[in-house]
């Protein structure tokens, strides 16, 4: 008889997800088998739970850590060269297939599975393929990155939590540079990590927008200097005011990372004339106001950036390690056992958790 496993299945739109038993499946020479630690509702996550278009059925959960359950054998070393056992805590991530032209080119690959996002036949090997099942099967010759013994489960998680986006988009733009201000639209976990990877690359003021007041006192915490909170400010044009007034001339970079509709008109219009817009937030199709003239009349450097690539997970887990001093941790606000992952996508819809996580070793 197979052993068999949990996971939380997500069957359609505005439906509460599942909890169903898969078997765990056999793992070939190149695979990893993964036992989940934990696994964190995203926002994709809560956007897709209300997408009559999204894909079903799929076992979401695509920010994970989890721990090695089984190695192939060919499998003895993560990424970096370390060695594997059973029982290592893990990162880990789709390889890039190497020959796609994304890949040639050196961008994200079209080719590889995003565990926990990627549609999985129900007819297949199996669905064990995100974070919200107790399992989790990783394809042949994956990126996995050991995590330190030394470094706490939580940390370890950040490290694919906001943060290596916000590098990769920060990369990109070049910016901020040291001594700049940066004025962040947003405070969920992508403004979060825009705060934290803005500090490291020298920012001297970062002034954050958003809501509710809690999540602007944790930011606080994470080393905003300013916060402006939406309920004081309602309209974009006491917002651009705020900003100015803080500012003179403006900031010398804006990070759209809400997903607002007003965001990008807003930004184009605080930001001061030679400087950068970096969009993170808005990554699903929607009619925003915006008047790109100022693009060219105020000479701006404008970029945008969905997700990351492995190299910007390696980096941002050795910040965790090494650079950040600040409670990263205290993001994750709210735990969940896998029986109550609705309750976990729930707290997420409503703002009342940060980061809320489904955690395997809860009852």
């Amino acid at each position: 008889m197979s052993v068999k496993c949990l996971a939380a299945v997500f069957v359609g739109a505005e439906l509460p997800l599942e909890i169903q038993e898969f078997p765990v499946p056999e793992i070939g020479p190149e695979n990893i088998l993964v036992k989940m630690n934990m696994a964190a509702v995203c926002g994709t996550d809560a956007h897709n739970w209300y997408n009559p278009k999204a894909p079903n059925p799929i076992i979401w959960g695509h920010e994970n850590i989890g721990q090695v359950a089984s190695l192939g054998s060919k499998v003895s070393k993560d990424i970096l060269g370390e060695k594997l056992k059973e029982g290592d805590r893990i990162l880990f991530h789709s390889a890039p297939c190497g020959h796609c032209y994304n890949c040639v080119m050196g961008l994200r690959c079209t080719n590889n599975i995003h565990y926990g996002n990627s549609h999985v036949d129900p007819s297949s090997e199996t669905m064990l393929r995100g974070g919200f099942g107790q399992y989790l099967l990783l394809d042949p010759n994956p990126a996995v990155i050991k995590v330190p013994d030394d470094m706490t489960t939580e940390r370890a998680l950040m490290s694919v939590i906001g943060n290596h986006t916000t590098m990769s988009g920060l990369r990109k733009i070049n910016g901020p540079d040291p001594g700049d201000t940066v004025v962040i639209q947003g405070c969920g976990p992508i403004g979060m990590g825009a705060l934290i990877q803005s500090k490291l690359r020298g920012a001297a003021h970062v002034i954050m927008i958003g809501s509710p007041s809690h999540r602007l006192g944790l930011a606080k915490e994470l080393g905003a200097d300013e916060t402006i909170d939406l309920s004081e400010f309602p309209t974009p044009e006491s917002r651009i005011e705020k900003v100015r007034d803080l500012t003179g001339r403006g900031p010398d970079m804006v990070i759209e990372a809400s997903g607002a509709k007003t965001s990008v008109h807003e930004g184009f219009q605080m930001v001061r004339y030679g400087g950068k817009y970096l969009v993170i937030g808005l990554i699903l199709p929607v009619n925003v106001e915006m008047d790109p003239s100022l693009i060219a009349s105020k000479d701006l450097t404008v970029a945008g950036v969905v997700g990351s690539k492995v190299e910007n997970i390696i980096r941002s887990m050795r910040l965790m390690q090494s650079r950040i001093d600040v409670p990263i941790e205290r993001m994750i606000t709210h735990q969940y056992p896998l029986s109550n992952v609705n309750e976990a996508l729930q707290s997420h819809v409503d703002l009342s958790a940060m980061v809320p996580v489904v955690n395997h070793s809860l009852i």
